[in-house]
């Protein structure tokens, strides 16, 4: 891993992940494209037929990787928020104006108007424990009644102790790093290591597994729609990448 110390709090991700190996192999991680299938499908079909944009706001972007999926659309107004300095670089450049971008935490980022959906990919893994039910509630705050969050993400399997909890990372990214290898994505297998490490020490990841991301959302103002797990569907003891959507009430 990289430098973990950053007393500026400008800096998050581009920590302990080379931001550019990261951008260019990620699409590779195992379940990725499905998921981001499967949330694009959601927000689509919940896109304004109106002719009016329909107003998205996208939380946690990293590098910008569904950020550019989102950008294809011509039914959305999108507002990016991205913490991490560098990352906020990488996404400006690339998105070339095509997007609002804004570099601020998505905990507290909140605007006057309310969007019709929000969406974040990987985002809640970067969100300490402590501050979980203050991102969830966020969420909801930026959004109008009726409204949706589409969430794709990583998901451990139970624990309840730290010991359990460090397990279930060993559990969790062993499945990732091995899908890695045997497929040839040498890089895509180091970035794991590298974000197993930060889980274990604690530092930038900070994995759910499922009852505990479901309570903190439910309890937020919101009602389940859609429960997808992308994969693996032969092993439920490993956890897996899901796709969640939730409905603002």
């Amino acid at each position: 891993m990289g430098s973990l110390s950053d007393p500026s709090g400008k800096y998050e991700m581009s920590r302990y992940i080379d931001l550019e190996v990261y951008h260019a192999v990620e699409r590779s991680h195992p379940y990725y494209i499905e998921m981001v299938e499967e949330m694009l499908s959601w927000i689509n079909a919940s896109a304004s037929d109106n002719g009016a944009p329909t107003q998205l706001l996208e939380i946690g972007c990293g590098t910008g990787l569904l950020t550019e999926e989102l950008a294809r659309s011509g039914a959305l107004a999108i507002d990016a928020v991205e913490l991490d300095s560098n990352c906020f670089e990488i996404i400006r450049k690339n998105m070339n104006g095509r997007v609002n971008c804004i570099c601020g935490d998505a905990v507290t980022y909140r605007r006057d108007k309310p969007y019709d959906i929000v969406a974040s990919a990987f985002a809640h893994d970067h969100i300490h424990y402590d501050l979980r039910h203050s991102f969830a509630r966020n969420i909801r705050s930026n959004l109008v009644k009726g409204g949706i969050y589409v969430m794709g993400g990583e998901i451990l399997p139970f624990f309840e102790t730290e010991d359990q909890r460090k397990e279930s990372l060993y559990k969790y990214h062993e499945m990732i790093i091995t899908k890695a290898l045997r497929q040839g994505h040498f890089r895509l297998a180091q970035i794991e290591i590298n974000a197993l490490e930060s889980g274990l020490h604690m530092v930038g990841d900070f994995k759910r597994h499922e009852r505990m991301f479901e309570e903190e959302m439910l309890s937020a103002g919101f009602v389940l729609k859609s429960k997808v797990k992308l994969g693996p569907d032969d092993d439920d003891r490993v956890g897996g990448v899901f796709t969640y959507v939730f409905e603002a009430v």
